[in-house]
């Protein structure tokens, strides 16, 4: 009875609305209200006769073309709300963003009743040609919508119930909009629902197609790009799941993709879990070293990961392989393991330091260890280089390490390398060891008499054999190194006080190099002074800087504790200060003129102990016992300072306050 009331309200509304064109809000929703003015704006008559079909077959043909794909999808929700209304007296109807109806489904007595008011395909049912309709309002409001009897705008179409859903595309486009419609008699709420179903069902199918073309186009896009680079590359999911391997990594690591696609990282490289961790939590490890048995052996890989990252969201990642020799020539580049001197930047013309430098030539070309002993300052590691670059190795990779420079407790893994997990705080993944970035080059053991005698003893084993085994690890690995050693010590002194290993020590001494100091060899203070201006010059963009004579004299009369190395710094202080003039007596610093640093040349020939002590006394007390200025002054390292004042019994006398 409700209902019934509710429709002659309605039918009250409407007559009165046809008769003046004013709405009674309080009877007529606001949705069907706002329509029937804009269809009364539009000059609609409510009482209008049906109007004829206006789409030619080449027009529909177009139209159902630009719809295929709508129309693809929906054609199976249609068929299946079909048979669930066939014989309830409902057509089915299917339009695009414009109102046309593109299929129309149904029971044979409903489709004729719908013919007769020209509801077949073809046809609009666009708000604006028709009137208000669920069809139109639901494309103007873009929500679902039900219009039962008068609420339509023309009376034709009285008799109908529609229910309709508005279909949207996976970017949010209008598509259209899937529709009930049936005698007003049979109006049901369910019917909407039903609709908004299917509607929802259609925008599913739609965002899946969507996704399954576009993860075809990726994976098209994603073969395409791996099989046009050289490089080879690993394609892993959160999973861990290969899903792409690449020609060139399927030859590297000797297998085939249809093997290796489908496998979890882990079984194409056992023995590596960090690659799982990295796959399932999105944490990047770094570079990963791998070993892969094959018919010739056991090769090893470097695996660089490349993560794949949205909205914080982890999808998996890449894995560059390289074979690990290529890449740690590429580690080598970037990170500076090379040799940049030569003999021909090795300047001096004394005939002692002229023996040791065609001593030197002979050892580059023998491939022998070299043992170079010298005061800090003098240039060794300039000679290492020289060698290095002068022998048939110079392609590969020089490899200088500071043995005095690394905590004892360290030096070892610094040099040997260590596995995953080898100890507390070590680093995922491992580390790999200076010996094996020198592999094919030159590894150059600056201060080698402060390595720790324990370490001494792994090194001496690699001289032996060229086998190396990391830390924590249980695989030795063959390295092909040169080896040059430096240091400022006496080490038959230090052998004969057990601090060093006799047999290491004939080991690395088959050539020995002998530097003689700066003081030593005077004569070559005009010719140094000059060549390290040069470099200066260019390193501070200034034109060519000369010395005046009497600032030479001042340099000539100076004992130089810390060699070539101070020259160099005396003299880029004095450029700077100097106002890209030559430079006089008065840019240079105060120490070379306070008593006992500055002398008569005759007067420098004194026990070489006794000068180190009068320079460290004499520096300590001008750094009121602060070693690091006196580190930086003299150009020697801290524990270098430390070492000398304890082995000169000047440690005692100096505050350190």
């Amino acid at each position: 009875m409700a209902q019934t009331i509710t429709r002659d309200k309605m039918n009250q509304a409407w007559q009165r609305f046809a008769q003046t064109g004013q709405v009674d809000r309080e009877a007529v929703r606001r949705e069907v209200a706002d329509s029937w003015q804009r269809c009364y704006r539009q000059g609609l008559r409510p009482n209008a006769p049906k109007g004829s079909l206006k789409l030619s077959s080449a027009q529909m043909a177009r139209i159902r073309a630009a719809n295929a794909d709508f129309i693809e999808a929906a054609l199976p929700f249609m068929r299946f709300l079909q048979s669930a209304v066939r014989g309830s007296g409902f057509i089915l109807v299917l339009t695009n963003a414009d109102g046309v109806l593109l299929d129309v489904f149904g029971d044979e007595e409903i489709l004729g009743m719908a013919q007769d008011n020209n509801y077949v395909a073809g046809s609009s049912r666009a708000e604006e040609e028709v009137g208000t309709n669920s069809i139109g309002l639901c494309l103007v409001e873009r929500k679902p919508v039900q219009v039962t009897g008068p609420e339509h705008y023309n009376q034709r179409h009285h008799d109908w119930t529609c229910s309709s859903a508005p279909v949207f595309s996976p970017e949010g486009n209008l598509l259209g909009a899937i529709t009930l419609s049936g005698k007003s008699s049979s109006a049901h709420r369910h019917t909407l629902g039903m609709v908004i179903s299917a509607a929802e069902a259609i925008e599913n199918k739609l965002k899946q197609r969507k996704a399954d073309k576009e993860k075809s186009n990726y994976e098209t896009m994603l073969e395409s790009i791996l099989g046009s680079i050289s490089e080879a590359v690993i394609a892993v999911n959160h999973k861990g799941v290969v899903t792409h391997a690449n020609q060139a990594a399927c030859r590297m690591g000797g297998f085939c993709a249809a093997k290796v696609l489908g496998q979890t990282i882990d079984r194409v490289f056992p023995g590596h879990p960090l690659l799982m961790d990295m796959a399932r939590h999105g944490k990047d490890y770094g570079n990963v070293e791998v070993a892969v048995d094959g018919p010739r052996g056991r090769t090893y890989f470097i695996l660089r990961p490349f993560m794949i990252r949205e909205d914080e969201k982890h999808f998996g990642f890449f894995l560059v392989m390289n074979e690990r020799s290529r890449f740690f020539n590429e580690v080598r580049k970037i990170s500076g393991h090379n040799a940049r001197f030569t003999f021909e930047d090795i300047k001096g013309s004394s005939p002692e330091f002229l023996r040791q430098i065609k001593l030197a030539n002979i050892a580059a070309g023998a491939d022998s260890r070299v043992l170079i002993m010298g005061e800090t300052g003098t240039g060794k590691e300039l000679f290492a280089q020289a060698i290095h670059n002068a022998s048939e190795r110079a392609q590969g990779p020089f490899v200088a390490i500071n043995c005095a420079a690394i905590p004892r407790e360290l030096i070892e893994s610094e040099i040997l390398g260590y596995k995953d997990g080898a100890f507390t705080g070590a680093r995922k993944g491992g580390q790999v060891g200076k010996l094996e970035l020198a592999d094919g080059g030159t590894i150059f053991l600056d201060e080698v008499g402060e390595m720790p005698l324990d370490a001494q003893t792994k090194f001496l084993r690699v001289l032996q054999d060229g086998m190396i085994t990391r830390l924590g690890d249980n695989r030795p690995v063959k390295v092909d190194v040169r080896v040059i050693a430096a240091t400022n010590e006496d080490l038959v002194e230090r052998v004969a006080s057990k601090g060093f290993r006799q047999d290491l020590y004939f080991r690395l001494s088959v050539v020995e190099l002998n530097i003689p100091p700066l003081r030593a060899r005077l004569d070559d203070l005009p010719l140094l002074v000059e060549h390290v201006l040069g470099r200066i010059s260019y390193k501070l963009g200034a034109r060519q800087l000369g010395i005046s004579p009497e600032a030479l004299e001042v340099l000539s009369r100076y004992p130089w504790p810390g060699n070539v190395r101070e020259l160099g710094n005396i003299l880029e202080m004095a450029a700077i200060v100097c106002d890209d003039r030559d430079i006089q007596v008065e840019h240079l610093p105060q120490r070379l003129f306070r008593a006992g640093l500055t002398a008569p040349v005759s007067q420098t020939v004194q026990p070489l102990k006794q000068m180190e002590a009068e320079v460290l006394k004499n520096a300590l007390a001008e750094c009121d016992g602060n070693v690091a200025k006196v580190a930086r002054k003299l150009g020697l390292s801290r524990s270098t300072i430390y070492r000398r004042m304890k082995e000169l019994g000047i440690g005692k006398s100096v505050s350190f306050d």
